[in-house]
């Protein structure tokens, strides 16, 4: 198992500034119109997050899930990221709209914890001679009503059923009390919080020419 605990978090204030623009809220009542209203709020968020990872590799893994064997064949890497419980706390009590441009802002962050994480996996998967397959998501949460990114919108999820059988399980393999992350009432917490799998595989060696 591997642990990462805050571990710096680029605010891709340019790009994350846009993405607010365009829910095209009324943020003047809340004093966040314009961009440099928005940069200082996105750093103000920043301040709120407590990033941190735990992950480990796993091969041909049984899962005992109450009377139920689930298999995952191969090797991948378990992988759950948070950014803490006081991000989303510190935002249930903002005005509708500063709250939506809140979420929408830790749902971005959450997004390239995700990624840091994943390169990481990358790279240990490369010293191993291996190589990296896209993230196959477990658990994404809900934020409010902000929109998903990309990367979470477009990612292969396992089916919901089964997820929540395989998800205890996946916490205890990779330690996630270790970041203080549970399975609570059908979802993890903290609420910004998000779990997955990383398969590798052997690199395909060149033929001869």
């Amino acid at each position: 198992m591997r642990k990462i605990k805050r571990f710096k978090i680029s605010t891709r204030q340019k790009e994350i500034t846009r993405k607010i623009l365009r829910l095209g809220l009324d943020l003047a009542p809340a004093g966040l119109d314009g961009e440099i209203a928005l940069a200082k709020f996105l750093k103000e968020t920043a301040s709120q997050i407590d990033p941190g990872t735990v992950y480990e590799l796993n091969e041909n893994v049984l899962w005992d899930v109450g009377g139920e064997t689930l298999s995952a064949e191969g090797m991948f890497s378990a992988c759950v990221v948070t950014l803490g419980p006081q991000c989303t706390r510190w935002a249930e009590d903002f005005p509708p709209a500063k709250c939506l441009a809140a979420q929408t802002v830790l749902f971005e962050f959450l997004r390239t914890a995700c990624l840091f994480v994943t390169d990481l996996v990358k790279e240990q998967a490369e010293k191993e001679e291996c190589e990296t397959l896209e993230p196959q998501f477990l658990y994404i949460p809900k934020l409010g009503l902000a929109p998903e990114p990309k990367l979470f919108k477009e990612a292969a999820r396992t089916e919901a059923a089964q997820a929540a059988k395989i998800l205890p399980e996946v916490l205890k393999r990779v330690q996630a009390e270790k970041i203080d992350v549970c399975w609570q009432n059908g979802a993890l917490q903290p609420q910004a919080t998000a779990a997955f799998i990383v398969p590798w595989q052997k690199k395909k060696r060149k033929g001869k020419k």
